[in-house]
Formats: structure tokens, C-alpha cells, sequence
């Protein structure tokens, strides 16, 4: 797989993921229908689904709005191999504080080199 494949991999895991789960719970759904002991929890179950679906929905939105703020030169970019990075995640201070993950080549990157 080439470099923008797992920059795509590496973005949109989190959608598919999350899509994958709302499936299940699909699927689990329609053998509860059938039980009189579950169908209480049917209406909760329903509500879950409809969220899952919903975070995998804003989980698409913002790796695509840093991926296009990246090609128009706007985003942070990995010092290493030049690609898009991912969310600011909390570090510890002994390792250089706050960092992100390269979706090119996994790389961490602490925050003095895109700051």
C-alpha cells in the first residue's frame, strides 16, 4: 500500500470502526425483537445505535477538514516525511509534553516541531 493509502487508513479507522459497531447492534436488534425479556431494553438499544452512527459521522468530518486544511498548506505537517497529522494528544512532561501521530508514517511528533 502506497503513502496516501495508509494516510487513509490511518484517518478513517476510527469511521469504520464505529460504522462496523452500529452494524452489530443491528444485527443484535433483530434477534431481541423476538424476546419478551429484552424488549424492554429494545428502545435504549435503538437510541445507542442512532448515536453510533452519529459519532461515526463527525469522526469522518474532522480527519477530513485536517486532511484538507493539510493540502492547501494550512495544517500541521510530520518534519519526518512531510504528511498530515492527526489530533494533539496529552504527553507526559517528563517526554517533552504534548504531541501528534503522523497518519503518514506513524511517527510521534512533540509539539516544538509543529507549533
Amino acid at each position: 500500500m502506497d503513502q496516501w493509502g495508509w494516510v487513509a487508513v490511518r484517518a478513517y479507522a476510527p469511521v469504520a470502526f464505529m460504522l462496523l459497531a452500529a452494524m452489530v447492534a443491528d444485527a443484535v436488534l433483530s434477534d431481541w425483537q423476538a424476546s419478551p425479556a429484552l424488549a424492554g431494553l429494545l428502545s435504549v438499544v435503538r437510541w445507542a445505535r442512532l448515536l453510533m452512527v452519529v459519532t461515526a459521522l463527525v469522526l469522518l468530518v474532522i480527519p477530513t477538514c485536517r486532511l484538507l486544511q493539510w493540502r492547501r498548506g494550512a495544517g500541521t505537517d510530520c518534519p519526518h516525511c512531510g504528511g498530515a497529522l492527526g489530533r494533539e494528544r496529552a504527553g507526559y512532561a517528563r517526554m517533552g509534553g504534548a504531541y501528534r501521530r503522523c497518519y503518514s508514517c506513524g511517527n510521534n511528533v512533540n509539539h516544538r516541531y509543529y507549533e
